[in-house]
C-alpha cells in the first residue's frame, strides 16, 4: 500500500478513534457540569493541566524518534523504553512530593490529592510509548483506534456510574486512570513487542540530539496552550477557571476529532518520504485539504457557541458560549501549524518546532497577563490572538526550510478560510433576524443548517477549483466503500 493510502487509510481509523473517545468524555464533562459547581470544575481542570504537562515530559520524543528511525532497532527500541521507564518514575516522584504540595499551597489545598493520585498515568504513560511509536510506524492506526475507543468505552462508563451515584470531581477522576490503565494494556497486546535486557549509550548522543528540543517545543506549546488556564486559576479562581474550561471543551473535543488525526498520521507519512520538495508538496496538500474542512467546522462552532454552551450545560453555564465563541475564532491557524511542526520534525529540523513553541509560549504570557486581569472572555480574544500572530513566525520558518514562499502558503488557505469567515458573518447576521421566542434547540439547528449552506454555496459558486481539487483528493485516499458518494457528488456540481 503506498503512502497516500496509508495516510488516508490512517486519518480515518484516527478519526474514528477521535470521535468516539471524545464523545464518550464529553457525556461524562456534561454530567458532571449538571452536577458540580464552577469552582469544583475548576479543580479538576487545574489537577489536569499538571497532567497534560506532565504527559510531554514522560513522552520526552521518544515515540516519535521510534517513528523516524530507518530500520526497526531492537537495542535502539529496548534503550528508550527503559529512558521512558526511568523519566516516568522521576517525574511521578516530583509531582507527588513537590508539584501537588505547591498546587495546594499556590492555587486550592483541595486540589493536591487530586494531583497525587493523577500522577500515576505518568508511569503508565512512560510504559508505552515505544510500543505506540512501533504502531505508528508501522501505519497499524487500526489497533491504536480501537485501543481508544476500548478504553473509552470502558472507563466512560465507569465514570458515568460514579458520578450518578454522587462520587463527584472524583469520577472524573477515576475515569482518567481506568481509561489511561486500558490503553496501556492494550498498546503492550498490539505492539507484539517486549523490551529485552539491553541498554545502549551508543545511541544517546543522536536520540538527545533528537528528542530534547522536540519535547521543549512540546513543553513550550503545551504551556502555552494552558497558560490562560493557569493564569485564570492563580489570578481569578476556581470559579472562573471553571467557566473558561467549560467553554474550550467542546473545542478540545473537535480538535481531537478533526486535527489531530491528520498530525498523527502525517508524521510517519512525511518521514518516509526522502525528498525534500516532495515533503514540502506533501504538506502543502494536507494543509489544503484539511482546511476545506476543520475551518467551516470551528468558525461554525465560534457562531454558535452561546447557544450550544446552554443547550448543553444549563444557563448556569451560559458565560462559557462567550468564552467558546473567542477561542474558536482562532483555532484556523492551529490547523496550519499541526502541519508544519509534522513537516519540521519529520525533516529533523526539531529545533524549529521548539522556536516555534518558544514564540508562541512567550506570546501567551504576554497576552495573558494584559488580557487575564480583565476576564475570562478577554482572556479567551488574546488566546486567538496569538494563534494568528504565531501562524507569521509557522509561515517564516517553513518558507526557511522548504523554500515555499508565504504567498504561496497563504494561497494554500485562502478560499477556505474566505469562505469560513463568511459563512460566520451570516449567521451572525441570522441572529438577529430570528425571533426570540423560538426554542433554543431549533434555533440552534436553523443557525447551523444555514452556516453550512452559505459555506457549500460559497465553496461550489465561487471557489470551485477549491471544491474540485477537495473532491480529487478525497477520492484518492478515501476507503473503497466510500469512493461512489464522492463520485456522486463530483457529477452532481459538475466537477468530476
Amino acid at each position: 500500500m503506498n503512502l497516500k493510502k496509508n495516510f488516508g487509510k490512517s486519518s480515518v481509523w484516527m478519526s474514528t478513534a477521535a470521535s468516539g473517545n471524545s464523545l464518550i468524555s464529553f457525556i461524562i464533562f456534561i454530567i458532571l457540569s449538571r452536577l458540580l459547581a464552577p469552582d469544583e470544575i475548576g479543580l479538576v481542570a487545574f489537577a489536569l493541566i499538571v497532567v497534560e504537562l506532565g504527559r510531554v515530559i514522560v513522552n520526552a520524543g521518544f515515540a516519535q524518534a521510534i517513528v523516524r528511525h530507518p530500520e526497526w532497532d531492537e537495542r535502539f527500541a529496548a534503550t528508550c523504553f527503559y529512558l521512558n521507564l526511568l523519566l516516568a518514575a522521576l517525574l511521578t516522584a516530583v509531582v507527588f512530593w513537590v508539584v501537588a504540595p505547591l498546587t495546594a499551597f499556590y492555587y486550592d489545598p483541595r486540589a493536591e490529592l487530586l494531583v497525587q493520585v493523577l500522577s500515576i498515568i505518568f508511569f503508565l504513560e512512560g510504559a508505552k510509548a515505544v510500543q505506540e511509536g512501533k504502531l505508528k510506524r508501522e501505519f497499524n492506526f487500526r489497533a491504536i483506534a480501537l485501543r481508544t475507543l476500548v478504553a473509552s468505552l470502558v472507563s466512560g462508563v465507569a465514570g458515568v456510574a460514579l458520578a450518578l451515584l454522587g462520587y463527584g470531581v472524583w469520577a472524573l477522576v477515576w475515569q482518567q486512570l481506568i481509561n489511561q490503565i486500558l490503553i496501556t494494556v492494550i498498546t503492550w497486546k498490539s505492539a507484539h513487542w517486549l523490551p529485552r535486557w539491553q541498554f545502549s549509550t551508543a545511541y544517546l548522543p543522536s536520540l538527545m540530539g533528537f528528542s530534547a528540543p522536540l519535547t521543549l517545543a512540546q513543553l513550550a506549546s503545551n504551556l502555552a496552550n494552558k497558560i490562560y488556564e493557569m493564569l485564570i486559576g492563580l489570578f481569578i479562581g476556581p470559579a472562573a477557571l471553571g467557566f473558561y474550561r467549560v467553554g474550550g471543551r467542546v473545542l478540545f473535543i473537535m480538535e481531537e476529532i478533526v486535527i489531530k488525526p491528520f498530525e498523527q498520521s502525517l508524521l510517519p507519512a512525511l518521514s518516509r518520504l526522502s525528498e525534500h520538495e516532495a515533503r514540502a508538496q506533501a504538506t502543502l496538500r494536507v494543509m489544503r485539504i484539511s482546511a476545506y474542512f476543520t475551518f467551516p467546522i470551528f468558525f461554525g462552532a465560534a457562531a454558535i457557541g452561546p447557544e450550544f454552551i446552554t443547550l448543553a450545560f444549563t444557563e448556569k453555564w451560559a458565560q462559557s458560549g462567550q468564552v467558546m465563541t473567542m477561542l474558536a475564532l482562532g483555532i484556523a491557524p492551529m490547523v496550519i501549524s499541526a502541519q508544519v511542526n509534522a513537516a519540521m520534525t519529520a525533516s529533523g529540523h526539531t529545533n524549529y518546532v521548539m522556536a516555534l513553541s518558544a514564540i508562541q509560549f512567550i506570546l501567551n504570557c504576554i497576552l495573558g497577563l494584559l488580557l487575564v486581569p480583565y476576564g475570562i472572555i478577554a482572556a479567551a480574544a488574546g488566546y486567538a490572538l496569538r494563534a494568528y500572530l504565531s501562524i507569521i513566525f509557522n509561515m517564516l520558518f517553513f518558507k526557511t526550510t522548504f523554500h515555499i514562499g508565504i504567498k504561496k502558503q497563504l494561497g494554500t488557505i485562502a478560499p477556505t478560510f474566505t469562505a469560513a469567515l463568511l459563512m460566520f458573518i451570516g449567521v451572525q447576521l441570522l441572529k438577529l433576524v430570528l425571533p426570540a421566542d423560538i426554542s433554543l434547540g431549533i434555533r440552534l439547528l436553523l443557525l447551523a443548517a444555514a452556516g453550512g449552506f452559505i459555506y457549500a454555496v460559497i465553496m461550489s459558486c465561487i471557489f470551485r477549483t477549491e471544491t474540485k481539487h477537495f473532491l480529487g483528493e478525497s477520492a484518492a485516499i478515501a476507503p473503497a466503500k466510500a469512493k461512489p458518494a464522492i463520485h456522486y457528488l463530483q457529477r452532481l456540481l459538475r466537477l468530476a
